[in-house]
């Protein structure tokens, strides 16, 4: 296969600790990273490099598993095994602390900013999903519904990309989706189909398509189907249109689908980074179908736990590890795909 995925630059970002999680900010400037050394760490670009621009310490007093940035990239969510989420605030000359949101009974698994930046959502060892909402002059955050449709640990929340509809994936095997309804907040729907824990959700750039990995060792591709000759009060419902198995060797930790070129990227506990492509239809009939397009085996030392594509530069992207370091390369999509 050819050299579809190239390394740029690598940068030992949490030493001696795991790296978990990475997230850009919105305009791609900044890449947060987040560790088992309970920081926060900030990195900029510096010429052909990346360099660290500031470690967020004190704040948490256990491992940091999920940061998330505000879509007006002011502020940035980190959300910890401490069973807290903390925000902070840019500053001229770092980041600070503004709020501390608790409640959550165990581990806080996860944490995501909503598209409208009027909202935050958060998940738990506790089984359940917390929507918060953000107010941004006073700088307060309300929970004001408490999810408990998962009947497990719950791994991850994302958000879609402009309907305030959330997505969360679990121990039970499941991805559950949210929405508003009123003044509370309800499941409206649950992909069923995993046949282990699923550890990550991503959803395309149209929303009209959500991928999930799993401990299953499979990739799956849900659509939406609109309810035809219903009211327009009837829920959506969700196909799984494409099951991929037999890439990964072991359990995919983390997924992120490129809003910029389609390409859908994995992280994977046989120390792998690998990216697919969905392959063209032979007629409007055909199947769902993506085709393998890139592969590196040793991307990492260890286990891959997070994937993040540029949210502007098309092919660049970040993984991380357990092996601490951040992994910066530059896809290129074969010809044969």
């Amino acid at each position: 296969m050819p050299e579809a995925l190239s390394l740029l630059c690598r940068v030992p970002a949490h030493p001696e600790s795991r790296c978990w999680a990475l997230a850009w900010s919105p305009g791609g400037a900044l890449l947060a990273s987040c560790g088992g050394d309970r920081t926060v760490r900030v990195w900029g670009r510096d010429g052909s490099g990346w360099s660290c621009r500031a470690v967020l310490s004190d704040a948490h007093t256990r491992t940091v598993r999920r940061v998330s940035w505000s879509p007006c990239g002011q502020y940035l969510a980190s959300a910890s095994f401490d069973g807290t989420t903390c925000v902070w605030k840019r500053q001229q000359d770092g980041f600070e602390v503004v709020a501390t949101l608790e409640g959550h009974e165990n581990e806080v698994k996860s944490v995501a900013w909503a598209p409208s930046g009027t909202l935050l959502a958060t998940c738990s060892r506790d089984k359940s999903v917390w929507v918060w909402e953000v107010d941004d002059e006073e700088e307060e955050f309300e929970c004001v519904s408490v999810l408990s449709a998962h009947t497990q640990d719950v791994k991850h929340v994302v958000w879609h990309p402009s309907l305030q509809l959330l997505a969360s994936a679990s121990y039970d095997d499941t991805v559950r989706l949210y929405r508003e309804d009123d003044d509370d907040w309800l499941c409206c729907a649950t992909l069923e189909g995993h046949t282990s824990t699923v550890w990550a959700v991503a959803w395309d750039s149209s929303g009209q398509r959500l991928v999930s990995c799993s401990d299953d060792r499979t990739l799956r591709v849900w659509q939406r189907q609109d309810s035809e000759g219903q009211g327009s009060g009837s829920e959506p419902s969700w196909k799984c249109v494409c099951t991929l198995s037999g890439y990964h060797g072991r359990s995919i930790y983390d997924v992120a689908w490129c809003h910029l070129t389609g390409a859908v990227a994995t992280a994977c506990g046989d120390d792998a980074v690998r990216v697919f492509e969905e392959v063209t239809p032979v007629s409007p009939m055909s199947p769902v179908t993506f085709g393998l397009a890139a592969h590196v085996a040793r991307a990492h030392a260890q286990d891959v736990n997070g994937v993040a594509w540029h949210p502007r530069e098309p092919g660049l992207l970040a993984t991380c590890g357990d092996d601490g370091d951040i992994a910066f390369w530059q896809y290129q999509r074969p010809e044969s795909l």
